[in-house]
């Protein structure tokens, strides 16, 4: 009969023949990572072109975000979205190579510097922007739902999915003017008692301009006037 502890040996020799052969690359840079790294090396991580939204109030994020109709209470994103730069790779991991990890994980870790911060203390629950069915049927999964789980891991928030969304082109490549009409009437509420008198954490992979959150604050806001919203996102466009 052979040992348990053989079976744990050789489990672990057969692990790191694998990393040899197939090593976990960083994210960001694509060099093999060393013990204790995940996703990210260190210096990529120290390097990061972190936003600090959630540090002041008064932010460009909350400024692209405002609205007299709809108002965002607090935001947060954890690093600039720059086309070319290459940490928009953790966006298009997550959102176009089927590595809904990368996304839950990135959160994870932003997520522990936003409990540290208080940020999450008055939020009642984490409500991911939602994808048409067709659309999550293709991809597998919703981007933002598994950011907003990442989140929840850390924070210990509820991730609920009231809204829903009518099919619509996507928002890549369109300017501005053509987002902002693509989203009227994308999203819905169908039953606002799921969040009446809540404070919910809109929750999405990048924000841009800003159309797709604040059509889906808006919904809220029509369907359930009292809901207090609050916005994150992994990633934000730096604004000229």
């Amino acid at each position: 009969m052979i040992p348990n502890n053989s079976f744990a040996v050789a489990g672990r020799w057969l692990r790191g023949l694998v990393n040899i052969i197939f090593p976990d690359v960083c994210t960001v840079c694509h060099r093999p990572l060393v013990d204790g790294e995940d996703f990210i090396c260190l210096q990529c991580l120290l390097d990061m072109p972190v936003t600090n939204f959630h540090k002041s109030a008064s932010n460009s994020l909350a400024d692209r975000l405002f609205s007299p109709s709809c108002r965002i209470e607090k935001t947060a994103s954890m690093f600039y979205y720059r086309r070319g730069n290459p940490y928009t790779a953790i966006i298009h991991d997550t959102k176009y190579r089927n590595r809904p990890k990368v996304g839950r994980h990135f959160a994870s870790l932003h997520a522990k510097e936003l409990s540290d911060s208080g940020f999450f203390d008055d939020i009642d629950a984490l409500v991911p922007v939602p994808l048409h069915f067709l659309k999550k049927i293709k991809r597998g999964y919703n981007q933002a739902e598994e950011i907003a789980k990442g989140l929840g891991h850390v924070c210990g928030l509820p991730v609920e999915t009231p809204l829903k969304a009518s099919w619509h082109r996507s928002q890549t490549r369109k300017d501005i003017h053509a987002r902002l009409q693509n989203t009227i009437g994308a999203y819905s509420l169908p039953d606002p008692e799921l969040i009446a008198d809540r404070h919910i954490l809109l929750v999405d992979d990048v924000i841009t301009t800003g159309s797709t959150i604040l059509a889906c604050a808006q919904a809220i806001k029509k369907a359930s006037p009292a809901t207090r919203i609050s916005v994150y996102s992994l990633a934000a466009t730096q604004l000229e």
